[in-house]
């Protein structure tokens, strides 16, 4: 056994000899900077062509880029505001490689003497081109700083593009350099003329009815322009999913009206769309997906799907469809019916459901569905074996923040629903329910992510035992408390077997390590269960797995350690899909 051992050492060392030799060959060489830092210095790097140059480059290259170096660090530094620098240059070879070391003195900084700065026109008194000004970093006595300049005037010159200011210019914008006196005099008066407006909207498609296209745009005719709006205009277009080119864009401004007509071509995606998927995770092991969709069942944005999926754990098929209420693009009418089947380590239930739900998405970025639903269920769970019908009203508010949509480094996602039901109103028994869900990431300068995952619900019920599984609270799987079975946790009746709570409080920690591109370490832990009242027996797990960003989400493999003396094994954890 020693011997392998020590095989394997020699290997490794001999693979690390190797990745340093090819390494060191490919480097580029160094350039060393004396006399200068900070945005300074990589203003100075970025200028130079030399400090790209490998090892192995031939030595004429390296000798005349060395001696161009010195008139390129010189133009890097009157950015700044030094005309006056002293470059020592040095450069030599050895047998592996060359160096070159650049030993900089830059003299008295030229500092800004006069600063004759303007806004007039409308724009004097808009809070950007005001806010642009006084954030610019220029001010008498300060060093020049060309940058700064430069910026103020493309800041100014986009928002005049941006804001509607169509006749704009600058009546004055020049820099005089005075060297010999280390001192420059700056003026820049800018002119921005009036405001333009939003003129008419001319729309060339032949997708959907001229009422529902008006409710993507935002603005108006008439309103102060402002091209956010197209942006936000082809976003609701894009993600609509009715058109397969979309171009939004101002025409030329008309002086005589001062407004901005609006240019709008659409051409229709096309309606049918097929969907087939494959997956795995613990809790539903192997799974296969079918979904097609009319995504414009007729010109008034009507749309009607059929999805289906089949696992060992769980399998449904649905039917929807969909329409825009009142011609409006937020708010929409759902009719749903569908048979699900739910085998898990608690309970079977076999489910047929029919019923509408209304979405609105608020200007508040919460996402409101009113729901109402007839569900009639034959389930299983312990030594219970029932049928149940119930007529169900419900409310949820779901809301999504996240910097990128598949691995968000900073977001979040919150979900709040109510429902319940009345025995004297076409149900079995009565009970009202409440959910809350929350899920928040936030990220560190290096990659770091911390990940905190709770949900809570209770149940007020008449009697717990015509409850049916399906709205009864089960713990355990992969978004729950891990190193469990999926729903394998609850309130057990005299004989051990679990039966389901009125109640679920889970929680989850997790701290995530980049270790590559595409590649992350996490560490975590997780709590909670269902529990009856007050009665709860928290489960908790300890655990790591490995993450890989692959193009349709990340992959995670997670092994988890219940801290329980009747959960001793580890359990392995599989899922895919984004972290929202």
């Amino acid at each position: 056994m020693s011997t392998r051992i020590t095989d394997v050492r020699l290997a490794w060392r001999a693979a690390a000899a190797t990745a340093a030799l090819v390494l060191a060959r490919t480097a580029a060489a160094e350039v060393e900077l004396l006399g200068v830092d900070g945005p300074l210095a990589e203003n100075v790097l970025a200028h130079l062509e030399l400090d790209e140059e490998a090892c192995d480059a031939p030595r004429l290259r390296v000798e005349q880029l060395h001696g161009r170096a010195p008139a390129r660090i010189r133009d890097a530094l009157q950015a700044f505001g030094y005309y006056e620098p002293t470059i020592d240059p040095v450069l030599s070879f050895a047998d592996d490689c060359w160096h070159a070391r650049f030993t900089i003195d830059r003299g008295e900084p030229v500092r800004i003497r006069s600063l004759a700065m303007s806004l007039t026109g409308e724009a004097e008194h808009d809070a950007p081109f005001t806010d642009a000004l006084a954030q610019a970093g220029l001010a008498v006595g300060d060093p020049l700083d060309h940058g700064a300049y430069d910026r103020l005037k493309r800041r100014l010159t986009d928002l005049a593009r941006e804001r509607g200011y169509a006749e704009a210019q600058f009546t004055a914008n020049r820099i005089d350099v005075y060297p010999d006196e280390h001192a420059a005099d700056i003026a820049l008066m800018f002119e921005s003329g009036p405001r333009f407006a939003f003129g008419p909207t001319e729309i060339m498609q032949d997708v959907l009815t001229e009422e529902l296209i008006a409710s993507y745009f935002t603005f108006e005719e008439g309103q102060p322009y402002d091209a956010s709006q197209l942006v936000d205009v082809y976003a609701s277009l894009a993600d609509s999913g009715f058109f397969r080119t979309i171009d939004v864009h101002p025409l030329p401004p008309d002086p005589a009206t001062r407004t901005i007509p609006i240019g709008v071509t659409l051409t229709g995606a096309p309606r049918l769309t097929r969907s087939y998927g494959i997956g795995y995770s613990t809790d539903t092991r192997l799974r296969l997906r079918y979904g097609r969709t009319n995504r414009r069942f007729n010109e008034h944005g009507h749309q009607f799907g059929i999805n289906a999926q089949l696992s060992p754990v769980i399998s449904e098929v649905r039917a929807n469809y969909r329409l825009p209420i009142n011609s409006s693009r937020s708010e929409w009418l759902n009719f749903d019916v569908g048979l699900e089947s739910e085998d898990t380590e608690s309970a079977q239930s076999n489910i047929f459901e029919i019923g509408a739900r209304r979405v609105r998405d608020r200007t508040s970025e919460w996402t409101r569905t009113q729901m109402l639903a007839l569900r009639i269920e034959d389930f299983e769970v312990a030594d219970q074996k029932s049928r149940a019908r119930l007529f169900m009203p419900g409310v949820s508010w779901t809301r999504i923040r996240a910097d990128n949509a598949i691995r968000p480094n900073v977001g979040s996602r919150l979900t709040f629903e109510v429902r319940g039901a009345l025995d004297a109103v076409l149900s079995d028994t009565t009970f009202a329910q409440a959910i809350a869900q929350g899920k928040w990431i936030w990220s560190t300068s290096r990659g770091q992510r911390f990940i905190v995952r709770g949900q809570a619900g209770a149940t007020a019920e008449r009697e717990f035992q015509e409850l049916p599984a399906s709205v009864r609270f089960f713990a355990g799987g992969d978004n729950s408390v891990r190193g469990y079975a999926f729903e394998e946790l609850g309130p057990v009746d005299a004989e051990g077997k679990v039966i389901g709570g009125s109640s679920l409080a889970t929680g989850s920690f997790e701290f995530e390590q980049p270790l590559h591109a595409r590649w992350s370490l996490a560490f975590f832990t997780d709590s909670g269960n269902a529990f009856e009242r007050s009665e709860m027996d928290a489960k908790t797990s300890v655990g790591m797995g490995g993450r890989w960003q692959s193009p349709l989400g990340p992959i995670r493999i997670d092994l988890a350690l219940p801290l329980e003396q009747d959960h001793d094994s580890w359990r392995v954890h599989i899922t895919l899909g984004p972290d929202l």
